[in-house]
């Protein structure tokens, strides 16, 4: 039985370190639509501002991709729990029997 409760414990623990690695993602990617804004308004010559912009939009791609990925692992990481907290109950279903004096008879 603690075998079963320490990796739900850790499906748990990674579970919630994702999601801060998915908060600290929303933060770079709000940075960069600012960065875009920004660039796009600039009065930098044409050319030097159409590579700013692409530049930045590939960086926000890359940090969109990256949440999306940190979500399904998450949604994964749940559902694993889910299951093998479903399988701990499972395993650990107890056997009771009363006895002819009232007593109780646990097995496991």
């Amino acid at each position: 039985m603690n075998i079963s409760s320490t990796s739900s414990s850790m499906a748990t623990l990674s579970t919630s370190s994702a999601s801060s690695n998915s908060a600290s993602l929303e933060k770079q990617l709000t940075k960069l639509q600012a960065d875009l804004k920004t660039a796009a308004a600039s009065k930098d010559n044409e050319e030097t501002k159409a590579a700013k912009v692409a530049q930045i939009q590939q960086q926000i791609q890359q940090i969109t991709a990256q949440i999306a990925q940190k979500s399904a692992d998450t949604s994964q990481a749940q559902t694993s729990t889910k299951e093998a907290t479903v399988k701990e109950v499972n395993n650990n279903t107890l056997n009771v029997d009363t006895c002819a004096e009232g007593g109780i008879d646990i097995r496991i």
